[in-house]
């Protein structure tokens, strides 16, 4: 039982360890504006999944976003933890969800929908 509760302490340390560093605070800022983007262009989820076309501000801000994964891949692992590369991209999914939620998109009728909506 032992062992167990350490891998677990091990596993959620890296996690606290890219919060202290705020490791994702970049990327967040990338996934923002390409957020802003998708709303610019009036496109929905199934729009995002199998894009119309590919806008240049788009393309420029995928080229900075995806090294930004491995960099922060990689500085997790430099510091000592010994992390699965889809632990990080599952966490940094999950760090980038609540963009989603305050940059909705537009549903296919037209309106705008918000996965976390208030009466």
């Amino acid at each position: 039982m032992d062992f167990f509760f350490r891998i677990f302490i091990v596993m959620e340390g890296w996690k606290k360890f890219a919060e202290t560093l705020k490791l994702t605070e970049e990327i967040e800022k990338i996934y923002f504006k390409i957020r802003e983007v998708f709303q610019r262009e009036g496109w929905t989820q199934e729009d995002v999944e199998k894009p119309p076309y590919y806008p240049s501000d788009v393309m420029t801000l995928y080229r900075q976003f995806q090294p930004l994964i491995q960099e922060i891949e990689q500085t997790i692992k430099d510091y000592g933890f010994n992390v699965d590369g889809n632990e990080v991209k599952d966490y940094i999914k999950n760090k980038l969800s609540h963009i989603d939620d305050i940059t909705p998109l537009r549903k296919s009728n037209g309106d705008y929908e918000r996965r976390n909506t208030r009466d």
